[in-house]
């Protein structure tokens, strides 16, 4: 493998972009890195959710779905996100998806937490029909990155996800999660655990290519 430009390797109009190549000088495209998905679609509850060019906006939201977002193209995803809630802090849920369904079998989402505030640390951990991925704080300072394992593999998947707000000046929430269904997913809802808050902000799905 070498380094090359893309105009060297035939593709006119892309002077200042390199990319690796094989010995024939074609460009290799399947090299590992993060790749930002965009063709997909959403639904939403709450005020307007747009998606375009890979970035879905969305303001006075309360749930968020995206269908179509994952696929055998990929083992793992991450979900950047970054926010900012109505009032006060709020948890945010998640429910893998097939076919435009949530999947909500009880207690099949296990959730560890652990949060680091001031000077303190704290952990709880759950089992439920749905898991907490995040809060998001009342500041423009919050935001996290969801890490998703294997959603669409016909086997049990996992995440992690780490977040940061402004709270007590910063806050660190740190969340993994197991499910133990052996299903395949091709999509994800974000949603307020408290449905009388909304959320306004951003976000991107990546496919990691290893």
């Amino acid at each position: 493998m070498s380094l090359v430009s893309t105009k060297q390797a035939g593709l006119a109009g892309f002077t200042k972009y390199r990319s690796l190549a094989d010995a024939s000088g074609n460009p290799a495209f399947n090299i590992p890195g993060m790749v930002l998905m965009t063709d997909y679609t959403i639904t939403h509850a709450g005020t307007s959710a747009t998606l375009t060019n890979g970035q879905v906006t969305f303001t006075g939201v309360t749930s968020l779905s995206l269908d179509g977002v994952f696929s055998a193209d990929f083992d793992t995803y991450v979900v950047a996100v970054r926010g900012v809630c109505n009032s006060s802090n709020v948890d945010i849920n998640m429910r893998l998806r097939a076919s435009g369904t949530d999947n909500s079998t009880a207690s099949s989402y296990t959730r560890q937490r652990i949060v680091a505030s001031n000077t303190s640390v704290t952990a709880d951990r759950v089992s439920e029909d749905v898991t907490i991925v995040s809060t998001i704080g009342s500041e423009q300072r919050s935001g996290f990155w969801l890490n998703v394992y294997g959603p669409f593999l016909t086997q049990p998947t996992a995440g992690r996800s780490v977040m940061i707000d402004g709270t007590s000046g910063a806050r660190i929430l740190d969340y993994a999660f197991t499910h133990n269904q052996s299903a395949s997913y091709d999509g994800v809802t974000l949603s307020a655990r408290n449905v009388t808050r909304n959320i306004t902000g951003a976000l991107q799905v990546y496919g990691v290519r290893s």
